[in-house]
C-alpha cells in the first residue's frame, strides 16, 4: 500500500502538467492563427491594379473596397505614386488588412430595405445583332432603350453597332464583331469606378463624371494593356485584324489606341505610355513594346465618309471645270 500510495502521489502532478502544457500550446496556435490572418502580404506583378487586388481578396466585401483602398494606399506610401490609387508600382511589396469585421460600415447595424439592382447603362442607339450574357449565364436581346448591368458582357454581330448612355453621361460606341465585359461602374461618394474590359473588337468611348476626380478608379482593360484616361475621348481596337463595318484591316491583331480629345495612359506589361490629343500607339503583342504610330480614321472608324467626300468633292470639281471645258471646246472648233 505505501507504494501504491507514492505512485498515486507522482502521477497526478504529471497528469496535471500534460494538461497545462497542451492547453498552452492550443492557446499560441490560436494566437498565432489569429495573428496570421491580421496581414497579408502581396508584391505586385505587371497588368495589376489596386482594385483588381482588393476585388480578388475581397471578394465578400464589396461594399467596403473604396475603405480597403484608402488603408492600402495608407499603410503603403512606397507602392503608391504621389499617394495615388491609380498609380501603383509594379514589384513593390503591399501589406494588405485582414479580411474581418475592421471594415464593418457604421450603418451596418441598421435594417436595410433590399433594394433592385440598378442599371449602370442604356442603348440609344442600335444597329444589326447586338445582345449580352448576364453574370448569371442568361441572355438578352438588346434594343434602344434595355438596360446594361454590373457584370453584363456585351457583343456585337458583323454588322452590329451599339450606343451606350452610362450612369455618369459617359458615352460608349461599341463597333462590330466585338465583346466588352462591364466588370464594375458605380456612382459613390468618394469611390467612382468604371472598369470595363475589352476582349476584342473596337469601341470608343467619351468619358463622363467618372475619371475625372483623384479618387477615382477608372480602367479600360483589355487582353494587352490597360488604358487610364483624364477626362477625354478615345478608340481602341483589339485583336480585331479584319475590319468591319466600313473600317479597314490592318497587318496585326494587336492594341491600336488613338486620342481624340484630352490624354490617356497605357500600361503594358513592360511599360507606361502618355498619349495626347490626335496621337495613337500600338503594341504588337503582350510581350511587345508599345509604339507611337501615324493611325488614320479607317483604322478605328468607318473608311466610307472618306471615300465619300473624295467622291463628291471630284464631282464638285467637275461641275466648277465644265464651263471651262466647253469654252475650250468652242474655241478649238472655231479654229479648224
Amino acid at each position: 500500500m505505501p507504494n501504491s500510495i507514492n505512485l498515486s502521489t507522482f502521477i497526478k502532478p504529471a497528469i496535471s502538467g500534460m494538461l497545462v502544457m497542451c492547453l498552452l500550446l492550443s492557446f499560441n496556435v490560436l494566437a498565432a492563427a489569429k495573428f496570421n490572418v491580421q496581414k497579408r502580404y502581396l508584391y505586385v506583378q505587371p497588368g495589376q491594379s489596386i482594385f483588381s487586388i482588393v476585388k480578388i481578396l475581397y471578394p465578400q466585401d464589396k461594399e467596403q473596397w473604396p475603405y480597403i483602398i484608402k488603408q492600402v494606399v495608407k499603410k503603403n506610401p512606397h507602392a503608391f505614386i504621389g499617394a495615388d490609387a491609380t498609380k501603383i508600382q509594379i514589384g513593390e511589396r503591399l501589406e494588405l488588412p485582414a479580411i474581418s469585421s475592421n471594415f464593418k460600415s457604421k450603418t451596418s447595424s441598421k435594417v436595410v430595405a433590399f433594394k433592385k439592382i440598378q442599371a449602370v447603362g442604356q442603348v440609344i442607339q442600335n444597329r444589326g445583332k447586338t445582345f449580352v450574357i448576364s453574370n448569371k449565364n442568361k441572355k438578352r436581346t438588346l434594343d434602344i432603350g434595355s438596360e446594361i448591368f454590373v457584370g453584363d458582357r456585351v457583343f456585337t454581330g458583323v454588322k452590329g453597332f451599339i450606343r451606350l448612355n452610362m450612369i455618369d453621361e459617359a458615352k460608349i460606341d461599341l463597333r462590330c464583331n466585338s465583346e466588352m465585359l462591364i466588370e464594375d461602374y458605380q456612382l459613390l461618394r468618394g469611390g467612382n469606378r468604371s472598369v470595363i474590359y475589352l476582349i476584342k473588337g473596337s469601341v470608343r468611348k467619351i468619358t463622363g463624371t467618372i475619371g475625372k476626380m483623384a479618387d477615382d478608379i477608372y480602367e479600360m482593360n483589355t487582353p494587352l494593356a490597360t488604358v487610364g484616361v483624364r477626362g477625354t475621348e478615345y478608340a481602341i481596337r483589339v485583336l480585331q485584324q479584319h475590319g468591319c463595318d466600313g473600317s479597314l484591316d490592318v497587318n496585326s491583331k494587336g492594341l491600336f489606341v488613338k486620342v481624340n480629345r484630352g490624354a490617356i495612359d497605357i500600361k503594358s506589361q513592360k511599360e507606361a505610355l502618355a498619349l495626347n490629343q490626335g496621337e495613337a500607339a500600338h503594341l504588337a503583342d503582350e510581350t511587345g513594346r508599345l509604339k507611337g504610330i501615324e493611325a488614320g480614321d479607317g483604322v478605328f472608324d468607318s473608311a466610307q465618309n472618306d471615300k465619300k467626300s473624295y467622291f463628291f468633292g471630284s464631282i464638285l470639281w467637275l461641275i466648277l471645270l465644265m464651263p471651262f471645258i466647253f469654252f475650250f471646246r468652242k474655241n478649238g472648233n472655231n479654229e479648224h
